[in-house]
């Protein structure tokens, strides 16, 4: 048979053809045999690595990374909450008695003390009445005046009296005895008993002159102080008139404006006072035998998880929550920065137990399979050359704290770790450490 003949440019294709299928199939292989894994748990290097990475030749083909040292730190065991913070005063203002709002002393935002008028009420007929009491009081006290005046006129009478019927019975007495010894006619002992008996009866008519004039004294003094009572009662309209606060605080909104009428018990404003705040927090039963008054009780903001404020269980309840077997306790936030608000959302972790750890940032774990890994950082040569390497590692992972992951198994302090860039990281990868 005759062998066939190609021309030049056949045989470059046919060439070209073959080596792609070559290319190809090597390429396929590659693949294949860089998806097996197999790593070792602990602190030794990976025995088989996802992907052997071609030797460095030079700093420009290193990955350039961020890398942490591992260090001891603390650990905690704890329990997250959510709730919202109450003020442990906070005081709703209400008038005793209605009218209308004649004017608003503060601004809302405003922090006021004990006894800061907030508003004021009309005070057009509640003025009035009292202008009305304290004149009745006055002319009560001019009656009463005028009353113990005459129970003295009185008084003086009844004494005088009382000294003309000791006279008279001084004369009848002597006439008496004069008439018995014969020296005097009976007809004088007649006329000093009639001047005795008038004298008797004048007498008793001062007495009741002085009774009455003491009655008088006392219904003059029942007015004054029926008088005095009536002008105190008008006294305390005017003072509810005025709205002052009871407690020092911040100013809420109002919810009304100059001009209003306001019933009893409508709110005018909300007197807050922030300097110590309280957050109920229902305890799962199970948590009973760790509970304790102090026990440490961190505030997070829920969009940014930084601690935002520090306080402890003052008050844990003596019963159970039937419906959810939960223990109701309350922890208390000073707030002296005036940081947090009442009613603000919160979240809170109560801290159980602290010991030494190990923690680690979250972006430098990679999960593969449902496990945990790492890049640990190894110094070593390339040609010559101090370069380093990473080298994936499975770690066993607690709870999260903030920002970081509690390593219980995997890595040691001292040791350091890449913290950026780890989806372009296989086993071997030399990197660059960014300053």
């Amino acid at each position: 048979m005759e062998t066939p003949k190609f021309s030049n440019a056949a045989l470059r294709r046919l060439s070209g053809q073959q080596g792609l299928l070559v290319g190809l199939g090597l390429g396929l292989v590659v693949a294949i045999g860089g998806m097996t894994l197999f790593s070792h748990f602990g602190n030794q290097r990976s025995a088989a690595p996802i992907q052997n990475a071609p030797a460095a030749s030079g700093k420009n083909s290193a990955l350039q990374v961020k890398v942490q040292q591992i260090g001891n730190s603390t650990t905690q065991e704890s329990s997250n909450f959510v709730g919202a913070l109450e003020a442990q005063q906070k005081v709703t203002l209400q008038p005793q008695i209605q009218g209308r709002i004649e004017s608003i002393l503060v601004s809302s935002g405003q922090r006021v003390q004990k006894g800061t008028a907030i508003a004021t009420l009309s005070l057009d007929q509640t003025q009035a009445n009292v202008a009305s009491s304290i004149a009745a009081t006055n002319a009560a006290q001019a009656g009463l005046k005028t009353a113990q005046a005459q129970l003295q006129q009185a008084e003086a009478q009844r004494t005088k009296v009382a000294a003309n019927v000791q006279l008279q019975r001084t004369q009848f007495n002597r006439t008496q005895q004069l008439v018995t010894q014969g020296a005097q006619a009976r007809q004088e002992l007649d006329i000093a008993r009639n001047n005795l008996q008038a004298a008797i009866a004048d007498l008793q008519a001062a007495e009741k002159e002085v009774a009455a004039a003491g009655a008088a004294v006392r219904q003059a003094q029942a007015n004054v102080r029926a008088a005095q009572a009536s002008t105190a009662a008008a006294q305390v309209n005017v003072n509810q008139k005025r709205v002052v606060s009871p407690i020092a605080g911040v100013i809420s909104e109002f919810p009304v404006k100059v001009g209003d009428f306001v019933n009893t018990g409508q709110t005018i404003t909300t007197i807050i006072q922030n300097d110590a705040l309280d957050l109920n927090l229902s305890v799962p039963s199970n948590r009973m035998p760790q509970l304790r008054i102090g026990l440490p009780v961190e505030l997070l903001n829920p969009n940014t998880q930084k601690v935002i404020g520090q306080g402890a269980i003052n008050y844990i309840s003596p019963t159970v929550s039937s419906d959810q077997q939960s223990v109701l306790s309350k922890a208390r936030f000073r707030n002296a920065q005036g940081q947090l608000r009442d009613g603000q959302y919160v979240q809170a972790r109560i801290i159980w137990n602290q010991q030494p750890g190990i923690l680690i940032p979250t972006v430098a774990i990679s999960r593969i399979g449902g496990q945990s890994f790492v890049f640990v950082t190894e110094n070593t040569t390339v040609d010559g050359k101090p370069q380093q390497v990473v080298h994936q590692r499975l770690v066993r992972l607690g709870e999260i704290q903030g920002t970081n992951y509690q390593v219980l198994d995997g890595l040691k302090a001292g040791e350091t770790i890449v913290t950026s860039g780890i989806l372009k990281l296989r086993e071997g990868t030399p990197i660059q450490p960014q300053s």
